[in-house]
């Protein structure tokens, strides 16, 4: 078994040397055409791992890697349509907004919130502690007893928009690693992102030098094999 990463196509220029220096396996996705261009090449809008293997999608297909795909139906161009798989789990728990959820998303504790873009408004540290600018997600997260950094929002950059997430600009490539799109140093929150992370045992990469960018994070996978991943 191994681990990979399904990652937008559009952000390989800027990502694929840096993961490669790391070691990391990466899948890269083609464009999603269902939404609106400036989030086409978003991971969390076009799939969602939900353990064990089994993954739902908006994808035509996925390569022959193990998984256990489930093609799902419904996507529309704006949102909250465009976020039916934006799902964040988090161990036993999936907090999103159940009002608009794909069907297929079960067998997790429900944190209700009013955010479909939850798992790129939430960066998750482990099973315990996630990060968020979300008030709502912050709220609901912490009364099922997780540990919550609430950041403010904006400093993270989204081509077309006025701001991304954090969710959205990190992933968690080890236990004991998060990687960051490009650098927090323009955050206000930085030191006390870093802290938090280190507190729980995680160190931070960057991975660019740019500002941290908001690509609809990167969606972690282990699969059997590694047949049409591009791999260091």
């Amino acid at each position: 078994m191994s681990r990979v990463f399904a990652i937008g196509e559009k952000y390989r220029e800027r990502l694929e040397g840096p993961l490669a220096a790391l070691g990391v396996c990466a899948l890269w996705l083609p464009d999603n055409p269902n939404v609106d261009t400036r989030l086409s090449g978003h991971a969390d809008l076009m799939l969602l791992d939900l353990g064990g293997g089994r993954v739902l999608t908006y994808l035509d297909s996925l390569p022959d890697i193990g998984l256990d795909v489930v093609k799902v139906e419904g996507q529309g161009r704006a949102y909250p349509d465009d976020a039916r798989l934006c799902a964040c789990i988090v161990g036993r728990f999936c907090i999103h907004d159940f009002r608009i959820s794909d069907p297929h998303i079960t067998g997790f504790e429900r944190i209700e919130v009013r955010q479909g873009y939850a798992r790129c408004s939430t960066c998750v540290v482990d099973e315990g502690a996630i990060i968020t600018s979300d008030a709502g997600i912050a709220k609901a997260a912490s009364r099922h007893g997780l540990d919550v950094l609430g950041i403010r929002p904006g400093y993270i950059e989204l081509e077309g928009f006025d701001t991304g997430f954090i969710g959205g600009a990190s992933f968690k490539l080890s236990p004991e690693r998060m990687a960051f799109t490009g650098r927090l140093d323009l955050h206000p929150d930085r030191a006390r992102i870093e802290a938090y992370l280190r507190g729980r045992g995680v160190e931070p990469v960057y991975l660019t030098e740019r500002p941290a960018f908001d690509i609809g994070s990167a969606v972690p996978l282990t699969v059997s094999a590694a047949a049409g991943i591009s791999c260091p």
